[in-house]
C-alpha cells in the first residue's frame, strides 16, 4: 500500500519528482546516461521505504533528494578508488550534433583553462570538494590541513577562479 501523502501512488510521485531529480543529478554528473541511471537507481532506492511508510509523506521530497546525493557520493568514492583516465585531446576532438551540448563543453574547456592559472592547492581542493563531492573532513585528511582551513581555501580558490573567469569575460552578457 502506498502511504498517505505520496500524490495518490508512487508512479505519480515518480512522475512529479523524476524530472526535478534527474536535473540535480545532471547537474552534477554531466553526463546523460549516468544521471538517467542514477535517478532510475534513486527512486529503486526510496520504493521499499515509502512502501514501508518509513518515510514521513511531508518528507518525501526531501527523502528522495538526500538518496540521490548520496547515490552520487558512492559513484564518486568509487571512482576515486578506479579513476577513469579521459584522453583531453580526444574530449577537444569530439564533435557534439547538439548546440546546448557544445556551449556545454566550451564552458568545460573555458573552466579547465582557468583552472590551470590556480595554484596547485586551490585546484585540488576545488577538483576533490566540487567535482568529486568529497567531505570537508575527507579533504582535510587528504592535504593534512584543519577542516576550517579547507572551507577557507575552497572560499579563497572559488573567489580566485571567479576572478579570473571574470577578467577573461566569461560573465558578461
Amino acid at each position: 500500500m502506498i502511504p498517505p501523502g505520496v500524490s495518490g501512488n508512487f508512479e505519480e510521485l515518480f512522475k512529479d519528482l523524476w524530472p526535478e531529480v534527474y536535473r540535480f543529478v545532471y547537474y552534477k554528473v554531466q553526463n546523460r546516461e549516468e544521471a538517467e541511471e542514477l535517478t532510475q537507481d534513486t527512486f529503486k532506492r526510496v520504493y521499499p521505504k515509502l512502501i514501508d511508510n518509513q518515510v514521513q509523506p511531508e518528507k518525501i521530497r526531501a527523502y528522495v533528494f538526500q538518496a540521490a546525493r548520496n547515490m552520487m557520493k558512492d559513484l564518486w568514492r568509487k571512482r576515486a578508488r578506479h579513476p577513469r583516465v579521459v584522453n583531453l585531446e580526444e574530449v577537444q576532438e569530439s564533435r557534439w550534433s547538439d548546440a546546448g551540448m557544445e556551449n556545454e563543453s566550451e564552458d568545460k574547456m573555458v573552466i579547465i583553462e582557468a583552472m590551470k592559472e590556480l595554484t596547485e592547492d586551490y585546484r585540488h581542493v576545488l577538483v576533490w570538494r566540487v567535482v568529486e563531492g568529497y567531505s570537508v573532513q575527507e579533504v582535510a585528511e587528504k592535504m593534512e590541513r584543519s577542516p576550517g582551513a579547507v572551507r577557507s581555501l575552497q572560499f579563497r580558490a572559488a573567489q580566485s577562479l571567479k576572478q579570473i573567469l571574470e577578467e577573461r569575460g566569461y560573465f558578461r552578457g
